[in-house]
């Protein structure tokens, strides 16, 4: 069945354009609580009697749960349809909010944030599938950073999340989002149209069960660093296990014909490229909206409040930034914006790193909103020259590989910043426990600094690589 992205004078249908504000405000809703979070951590770890190492499986968790269901979108959007996908979605997105509003303790709480990232992880990719398959090639840039939007202002969430917890406190986190996710289900499930034929196509469980082996050993050997150090023997050992799971999925998905994600999206070199730099940009994005508001209270000592307020400007930048960035890519080319947005991010790391030591809450804001304009003309522009590479066949696949590594990254970036910190607090050199949290915060900053290096490095290698290709094809 043909698809939108080829009807004549390109425009896109009514119907189109709610469905994607429906999926899209529900994915937001989850993403919002995700990060919502990360500004409660003082206060759960008061409240529940644990540490920072503990706590932090309320985001990594939840990502993680999150980006090992993404892996199955490919397989979810071609056997069933998509209005089937959203409802049960959103039945396990308001069950999730049950289990959070009244948990009794951080167990209950826990499988609540798990539960909620299950649904975040089929609404997400499912945003974006009708993205790609129903908006024209023309007008994808600027769709595709709508899209982006709403998983961005993830960095929204620890301003929401420190108003709330203020006035209200951190149960009221999950309430007050109750009405927008009610809307978001009906504008949905009113306006999500099957554009494609169902196939009866073959799950590949054993593909599932090496990739959720990887990335559950590799997320919890942070775990493991953060309770024991890096050179904790049990660490290195999940490590390589993880790693070894990996390349067993690579090796299964070339042996068999039905492969839950096709291998064959990585033979793609500027594909590749883009993809690697796309996990990197989340891994700091989500490292940074964990890492700041934690920054505020831990260690300068301000109100979950004024932590969370610091990332709001930043965040309202973005609604800005990001479609211009988008529109940028379609009358220029990706190589401007994102080239200019990794080297904003770069700028924003050093500065960070540089004045760690006279940091005050205006300063890390204007740092923050400089990172946030650099994120803004990245992240999704990362997204669409990925997905660019490949061929229609093909982009079922990349959708979900992009969307797995969005908030598998998420989940790593969030692990590895609580975990410089923990070390840094359990080390026996007689500091107290702020000046161990500013050590491991210093730690944090030099990391995401080498990220976005690398992200730049990765880039500059990439668009050499699509120049080549395009003189080839001349």
């Amino acid at each position: 069945m043909e698809t939108n992205q080829f009807t004549q004078n390109n425009q896109v249908s009514r119907k189109t354009i709610l469905a994607i504000v429906g999926t899209g405000i529900m994915s937001f809703c989850g993403i919002l609580l995700e990060t919502a979070m990360n500004v409660t951590f003082p206060t759960l770890m008061h409240v529940f009697g644990i540490s920072i190492s503990s706590v932090q499986w309320i985001t990594s968790g939840y990502l993680l749960v999150a980006s090992l269901v993404m892996t199955l979108a490919s397989y979810m959007h071609k056997r069933f349809k998509l209005k089937q996908i959203y409802a049960v979605a959103v039945g396990l997105f308001f069950l999730g909010l049950l289990l959070c509003v009244s948990a009794p303790n951080f167990t209950i709480l826990l499988i609540g944030r798990l539960v909620g990232g299950i649904a975040t992880g089929m609404t997400t990719p499912l945003m974006f599938g009708i993205i790609n398959q129903d908006i024209p090639v023309q007008k994808l840039g600027r769709y595709m950073a709508i899209g982006a939007i709403i998983v961005s202002m993830a960095s929204v969430g620890p301003t929401y999340g420190g108003l709330i917890l203020y006035h209200l406190g951190w149960r009221a986190t999950f309430w007050i989002v109750l009405p927008l996710a009610i809307f978001a289900a009906i504008m949905g499930l009113l306006n999500i149209e099957q554009t494609r034929p169902i196939q009866k196509t073959h799950l590949d469980i054993s593909g599932f069960v090496w990739i959720a082996a990887a990335f559950i050993l590799i997320a919890l050997s942070f775990n493991e660093a953060s309770a024991h150090g890096w050179a904790s023997l049990n660490f290195w050992l999940m490590l390589v296990l993880g790693v070894l799971a990996a390349g067993l999925y690579g090796w299964h998905a070339s042996h068999t014909p039905t492969p839950l994600i096709s291998i064959k999206i990585f033979k793609y070199k500027a594909f590749v490229l883009s993809f690697v730099a796309y996990a990197l940009c989340q891994l700091v994005n989500i490292g940074m909206a964990f890492l700041l508001p934690n920054f505020g209270q831990l260690v300068l000592g301000t109100t979950s409040l004024l932590a969370g307020l610091l990332l709001l400007p930043g965040s309202l930048l973005r609604l800005f930034f990001m479609p211009w960035g988008g529109v940028l890519l379609d009358k220029k080319g990706p190589r401007l914006p994102i080239i200019t947005g990794i080297s904003a991010t770069l700028i924003s790391g050093i500065l960070f790193f540089s004045f760690q030591a006279v940091l005050t809450i205006p300063l890390m804001t204007i740092f923050f909103a400089l990172f946030s304009a650099g994120f803004s003309l990245t992240f999704s522009n990362l997204l669409t020259d990925g997905m660019k590479q490949l061929p229609m066949p093909l982009k079922g696949d990349g959708n979900a590989a992009f969307n797995a590594i969005q908030q598998y990254a998420g989940s790593i970036g969030a692990s590895l910043m609580a975990t410089f910190i923990a070390i840094s607090q359990t080390q026996p050199h007689g500091l107290s426990n702020l000046k161990a949290t500013s050590i491991g915060s210093r730690r944090d900053f030099i990391f995401l600094i080498l990220m976005e290096l690398i992200m730049l490095i990765l880039q500059i290698i990439n668009f050499r690589i699509q120049r080549n290709q395009t003189k080839e094809t001349n």
